[in-house]
């Protein structure tokens, strides 16, 4: 626990936490939206109610807070996508003060903390759920400094906790589990302060679970118990670990957000293993004077790693939750001796504690590097090419043409800057978010094909087609009637491969 005389003061705190505030600042307003944070956004925006939003995120797989808190936004103050990059950045803040108050780190290693790629990019410029889980577990740091008095605060914040993100919900059982151990036998564990907040922890992650399951119709992301503990799937959970760590991109090529120089081809076998087998053992032994803290992040990594076995997804944003674990970890393994990471507080003798030290010290100067190479691409290349199609075609529209959109998953950042909906060929019909139903990516049509089987253009005469690839002209003749198709602007090399394609269409 972290001894409440160790905080900075605000005085201390304030000129980092100002040029960090501009920064996320700067970032966002640079941004572009992309898939991901377009779908949750146009969810919350769409939706007529709280229980419509519910079921509007049923193929998602994602508890609903963060999108509650759009929907509030977007219904009550502003239906721009700015709202939700407002509300995101003012999440970003707290954590961010609260972190330099109250973690017992030396200011040099929270200023290399913050400029990481994960505090200057990913959690922060991205706005997504993971920012409102990371808030919550650095607030249950701060109130762990007197667990006993802050019992209750405690269970809600891990009942929040939960509901923000499942891989939040991993280290709200690890909290619980530091809990237990912190309060010690059966007679506190009985007590009523403890059984409430016992009940609000299992209520919260009950209903992560309900949340997160997704209907097995037409399911794309579906998740069979097929094959989990194979080679393939443990060295991709072992890769997970490395990256979360280490998270080195391809810096070659124009999409190198989500791509690791430490993949399979360059440290595969032998050097992978033990690479893992390093990065598993190292932190435990850094928090090793607090066992509670061990169990902690031993039991997030646990789930976490898990996760990565049964699912094999892949984005950076999920392998940096096991260094997120480690922060808090390390937080919470201070016992209120000032700096986790100075060489007092190490375990080990002389040369081990130097080793430790110099160890983290590397890892966080290393991910500051790469934290400052991708908020300057962010700064000088569309991160998506999705505000540039938008504003292309707005310059078009004085005609008011429909928009019609090939690929299912071009439409939404299209839709959370136009401020409408597009009509999808994909379903047949107008609407904003993705649904995630496997009928409405396959099978993968030509556009003449696409066109062809919705007779409802028709009706719109000339009409402005957005794509994610692109045709010859040439091929674009239906069988239900001819189009003309007349390439008008393409956009293309955003951070993020997500290519537009624009297209003026009339019948013949």
């Amino acid at each position: 626990m972290t001894d409440i005389n160790s905080r900075l003061s605000t005085r201390q705190v304030l000129p980092v936490f100002s040029i960090y505030v501009l920064l996320c600042m700067l970032g966002l307003y640079h941004h572009e939206l992309w898939l991901d944070e377009s779908q949750h956004f146009l969810i919350g925006r769409d939706s007529d109610s709280l229980s419509s939003l519910y079921y509007n995120m049923r193929y998602d797989g994602h508890p609903r807070l963060w999108n509650f808190l759009i929907y509030f936004i977007t219904h009550y103050i502003t239906r721009s996508y700015a709202g939700m990059q407002v509300l995101h950045l003012l999440i970003v803040s707290a954590t961010a003060f609260i972190f330099l108050r109250n973690a017992p780190f030396s200011l040099l290693e929270k200023i290399l903390i913050l400029s990481g790629y994960y505090f200057i990019f990913e959690y922060s410029v991205i706005s997504r759920n993971y920012a409102p889980g990371i808030l919550l577990l650095f607030t249950a740091c701060s109130l762990l400094v007197e667990p006993r008095k802050n019992l209750l605060w405690i269970g809600v914040v891990l009942f929040l906790m939960c509901n923000t993100h499942l891989f939040l919900a991993f280290s709200a059982i690890g909290i619980f589990f530091y809990l237990l151990v912190e309060f010690g036998g059966k007679k506190e564990w009985l007590t009523s302060r403890f059984l409430l907040l016992t009940f609000l922890f299992l209520a919260g992650f009950v209903l992560a679970v309900i949340q997160t399951r997704t209907p097995p119709e037409e399911n794309m992301h579906l998740v069979y118990p097929k094959e989990w503990l194979s080679k393939n799937n443990l060295s991709f959970a072992a890769f997970g670990l490395i990256r979360g760590w280490l998270p080195i991109p391809q810096f070659r090529g124009p999409h190198f957000w989500n791509t690791s120089s430490l993949n399979q081809e360059h440290i595969g076998g032998v050097f992978e293993i033990i690479l893992f087998l390093f990065l598993l053992i190292v932190p435990g032994i850094v928090l090793k004077r607090n066992i509670k803290a061990v169990l902690f992040y031993y039991t997030s990594l646990f789930f976490l790693l898990s996760f990565f076995v049964v699912t094999q997804q892949t984005a950076a944003r999920y392998f940096g939750m096991s260094f997120i674990y480690f922060l808090a970890a390390a937080w919470l393994s201070a016992d209120g001796s000032g700096d986790a990471f100075s060489v007092a507080n190490l375990p080990g003798n002389r040369r081990v504690k130097l080793f430790l030290r110099y160890w983290v010290f590397g890892v966080l100067i290393l991910q500051s590097i790469i934290g400052i190479f991708v908020f300057e691409q962010g700064l000088t290349r569309p991160f998506s090419q999705s505000r540039n199609a938008v504003r292309y075609i707005q310059s078009l529209q004085p005609s008011g043409e429909k928009i019609v959109v090939d690929g299912y998953i071009t439409g939404p950042m299209l839709c959370a800057y136009l401020g409408g909906n597009v009509f999808y060929l994909a379903t047949g019909q107008e609407g904003s978010y993705v649904i995630w139903r496997s009928s409405y990516f396959s099978p993968k049509l030509s556009i003449s094909q696409a066109i062809a089987r919705n007779p409802a253009l028709r009706g719109f005469g000339e009409f402005i087609l957005v794509s994610n690839r692109k045709e010859d002209p040439a091929d674009i003749h239906s069988a239900n009637g001819n189009y003309r198709l007349s390439p008008l602007q393409s956009f293309e090399n955003g951070i993020v491969n997500e290519n537009f394609y624009i297209y003026r269409v009339d019948p013949i």
